[in-house]
């Protein structure tokens, strides 16, 4: 299904992404919630899910390059357009269902985890352009 390039690059992904959600839950965890109470567990729920979701939109996208690469240039954008309006149907039943289940999820430790994926990208692309590039002066 996945090229083993990308299997690669989803994994390096998911381990910055769970790294972010463990760093996610100390800064939560050091304002002022502990393990006990219930915001806390609102907050591991929120997190989990978050990041859970914010893979699962990483793995559509992953599919979604990987089948446009075969097709033609104007059967290819249709198609990631296609895939996109998915991902961004995904995400807003994800983020509307957050909102609506305060009492499961804490609503914040549920949607910060979207961005993860982003931040995890740019860390990466950072370390490749250090291993890569050197020193330029």
């Amino acid at each position: 299904m996945l090229s083993p390039e990308m299997k690669k690059q989803l994994r390096e992904i998911l381990g910055f992404v769970i790294a972010l959600g463990l760093v996610q839950l100390c800064v939560f965890f050091i304002l002022g919630r502990t393990a006990i109470e219930a915001p806390f567990l609102k907050a591991l729920a929120g997190t989990a899910a978050g990041c859970a979701v914010a893979m699962l939109n990483m793995l559509f996208l992953a599919i979604g390059i990987e089948r446009a690469v075969d097709k033609g240039e104007k059967a290819a954008q249709a198609a990631m357009s296609g895939g996109y309006m998915l991902r961004l149907a995904v995400i807003a039943v994800y983020v509307f269902a957050v909102i609506k289940l305060p009492g499961i999820f804490s609503v914040w430790a549920a949607i910060i985890p979207l961005t993860f994926t982003r931040i995890a990208i740019m860390i990466i692309n950072l370390k490749n352009a250090g291993i890569k590039g050197g020193d330029n002066t």
